[in-house]
């Protein structure tokens, strides 16, 4: 087996002191005033901690998490370590990915008589431009912050993309609609992005917006397991409803047209709003007739959910406990990774070994001090066993990793 560092051979160093995030206020309406609901703890990855208190403003109810990487720190985040330029074919796009394209598309059908140019915020490998130049919309253009997402999208997709962070982009007039698909849940100050779009876009124009519907984040009638806490993503630092949406539009000049709530198959539920550039204010019309239940507000959500997550936890706690015994190797270096490695005692107690994930922004670098090794070399360890550690790639990575290995292969959620 390896040593430790012969494998580490990425540019983090071991000892280094990761970048930690700074307090914020709340992102909806700015109020500094605050409770608690969970403290998010995680592991320091590739040199971030995205450990952060996920609190509940006392004045408008949006959910947040109360500290941030610095503008400069997640700049160089999201330019650096993005997974989402990475993919090198088609059939590389998540089933998750698939899915939220399909739902926006089908979202958007109805408005899309009087749009000829769309500009997609964040558009990754440019799937949603791709399907919107395929139901016949005569421009498509895309941003995104990730150093080879242009290169991604010309390849797979040939559409035009351009490296450009979001809020000092200045084009945004040149479009009918801009689309923030998972954008505003990362942003350090949502409202700032939404009145520069806003003093940019004609009277009439739209912004279509995605985000996890905070006011559904305990899933009301949905039966299946929960990752628990993670709706709290390393890079999801707001939390919203469709009345956070709409309040946050209405600072920028824009009134909600249509919205909807979707519960995707393989993850939470999902909001998706249009906004329509408005000179005068409007009442909040009713979802979508095809909308799942949701609540106005975030804050009784996530109460509940964090609720429901606890027991979640204290379920993977006892499958951990009872499987993972000695020296252990990790599947996977997101959200869950860093979660049960800070979290769960069992782990804690375990010796692991690596970690391994396909991204290779992650690749030399570690993840609470483990180093993540690519996929490959799990060879270089044939004796131990490999904890999956995902909720809704668990299948499909099980059935890949059992294709290629006899090593025990341990899911949590099954």
């Amino acid at each position: 087996m390896p040593s430790q560092a012969s494998i580490n051979t990425g540019s983090e160093s071991l000892d280094a002191a990761p970048r930690r995030g700074v307090p914020r206020a709340c992102p909806v309406c700015a109020n500094g005033d605050r409770v608690s609901v969970f403290d998010n703890r995680m592991v320091p990855c590739a040199g971030y901690d995205f450990s952060t208190p996920i609190l509940r403003c006392t004045s408008c109810d949006a959910s947040f998490a109360g500290l941030a990487l610095k503008p400069s720190d997640l700049n160089r985040y999201y330019s650096t370590l993005s997974k989402y330029d990475t993919l090198k074919a088609r059939s590389d796009i998540s089933t998750i990915d698939r899915e939220r394209t399909q739902l926006a598309t089908a979202f958007l059908a109805p408005f899309l008589g009087s749009v000829n140019s769309i500009l997609d915020v964040g558009c990754s490998s440019g799937v949603l431009l791709h399907a919107l130049r395929e139901l016949g919309v005569t421009r498509v253009c895309g941003i995104d912050p990730a150093t080879d997402a242009p290169a991604t999208a010309k390849a797979l997709f040939d559409v035009p993309v351009i490296q450009a962070q979001a809020e000092l982009y200045s084009d945004y007039s040149n479009f009918d609609l801009v689309c923030l698909m998972a954008v505003l849940e990362h942003l350090l100050e949502p409202r700032r992005l939404l009145v520069e779009i806003g003093k940019q876009m004609r009277p009439g124009s739209r912004v279509l917006i995605e985000v996890p519907d905070a006011g559904a984040f305990d899933r009301p009638g949905d039966i299946r397991p929960i990752e628990p806490f993670g709706e709290f993503s390393n890079e999801h630092i707001n939390f919203f409803s469709i009345n956070d949406i709409r309040r946050l539009g209405r600072s920028a000049g824009f009134e909600v047209e249509h919205w909807k709530t979707a519960r995707l198959a393989g993850g939470g539920p999902d909001l998706f709003v249009l906004l329509r550039r408005a000179g005068a204010a409007a009442e909040l019309p009713p979802p979508d007739a095809s909308s799942m239940p949701s609540r106005p507000n975030s804050g009784e959500s996530v109460q509940i959910y964090v609720a429901r997550s606890v027991l979640a936890m204290e379920d993977l706690e006892r499958r951990i406990a009872t499987q993972c015994r000695g020296a252990v190797l990790i599947y996977g270096a997101g959200n869950h990774t860093g979660r049960l490695m800070a979290q769960s005692p069992s782990l804690a107690s375990s010796e692991v070994l690596a970690v391994f994930d396909r991204n290779p922004h992650l690749q030399g670098a570690t993840i609470g001090g483990v180093p993540i090794l690519a996929p490959d070399r799990l060879r270089d360890y044939p004796e131990f066993p490999v904890l999956i550690s995902t909720l809704n790639a668990r299948h499909e990575i099980h059935a890949a990793l059992k294709a290629k290995t006899s090593q025990p292969l341990i899911l949590l959620y099954d």
